[in-house]
Formats: C-alpha cells, structure tokens, sequence
C-alpha cells in the first residue's frame, strides 16, 4: 500500500548547487505531498522550483589570510556552514520551519552546525565515494593480488 498519503514529511535539502544530485528526488517528493524546501548558494533570490521551495544563502566573508595551511580548507568548510546556518535559523526563526528529515551533501561543509538549530531531525548525508579498481583503490598493498575487474 502506498503510505504517502497518511504521511507528509517535512524535507530540507542542503545543497550549494542545488538540485544537484537531487535533481529528480526533491521534485518527486514534493509532488508526492511533502514540503520540501531547500537552502543553497545558487539563487539570489527565494523562489519555487519544481514544488521545491528555494531558500537562499550567501557567505558574508572570505578566508583569512595567513592560516596554516591544514586550515585553510577547514575554515571555507566553516564559512560555508555558518552562512548557511544563518539562512537555516531565519526559516527557522520566520515561518517556524523544523524540519523532519535534512539530506545534505556534506561536501563543502554546510551541514556541520544544523544539528545544534535543530536537534531532533533525522539528517542524511549523501556521501560520494570515488572508486578505482585500478591503481589506487585497491591494488596499493602487495599482500593483496591485484583484482581483475573481469574475472572477480
């Protein structure tokens, strides 16, 4: 049985370009009955997209100079989430949103301070994995043969 109809989630995408990887899941649950919404650097402006509402965010400054260099990446990650923090409390503040479940490309660092804004909502991250049967992934240990893509 379908239970879409007896369930209507609450959904927040997380994504700097969205739709990105959600190209075709956000608009299907939103036409499914859920509201669906999602926080990114793409627009300028909030708008609708395919029943997805869109909500902006910008980052107000840019990196520090002179960081060591093993935070130089960590702080763009950190500049990242505080804006789009920013963005998550004034939904959260002005329309009262709390979402159900927040899907968020972890990525770029945007989804790292959401879970203090709102502690009790599933989050989902889409991790991306780039694999290689040759030369890096697992062909790097001696121990192990070498896999044969066409025969393991």
């Amino acid at each position: 049985e379908n239970f879409d109809r007896y369930i209507r989630l609450k959904i927040l995408f997380i994504h700097q370009n969205f739709p990105g990887q959600f190209k075709h899941l956000a608009p299907e649950l939103a036409a499914r009955g859920h509201d669906v919404r999602c926080i990114t650097l793409r627009v300028t402006e909030p708008g609708n997209w395919k029943g997805v509402q869109i909500y902006p965010y910008g980052i107000k400054r840019k990196p520090s100079q002179g960081l060591h260099p093993w935070l130089v990446d960590f702080e763009t990650k950190v500049l990242r989430a505080e804006a789009c923090f920013a963005a998550a409390r004034n939904l959260r503040d002005q329309e009262g949103y709390v979402p159900d479940v927040i899907v968020a490309h972890p990525g770029w660092g945007e989804p790292m301070f959401l879970r203090d804004l709102w502690p009790t909502a599933r989050i989902g991250l889409y991790s991306e994995l780039y694999y290689s049967l040759n030369d890096q992934d697992t062909d790097f240990d001696p121990e192990f043969p070498k896999a044969n893509a066409d025969t393991d």
